[in-house]
């Protein structure tokens, strides 16, 4: 996500189904307490959970 990829490339990359990569980022989103990807990327950013 923080690539700026979308789900189909997402799954793609991890061999998973799209499906799957929706569920994941819905709970990600949840566990972060936002509401959109952009919110979550910046969250992750700020937090150290995640790195450009």
């Amino acid at each position: 996500m923080a690539l700026g990829l979308n789900n189909h490339d997402i799954g793609a990359a991890l061999s998973i189904t799209e499906s799957t990569v929706k569920f994941h980022i819905n709970r990600i989103l949840s566990k972060l307490g936002v509401s959109d990807r952009t919110q979550a990327v910046i969250t992750a950013l700020k937090r150290g959970l995640a790195k450009l």
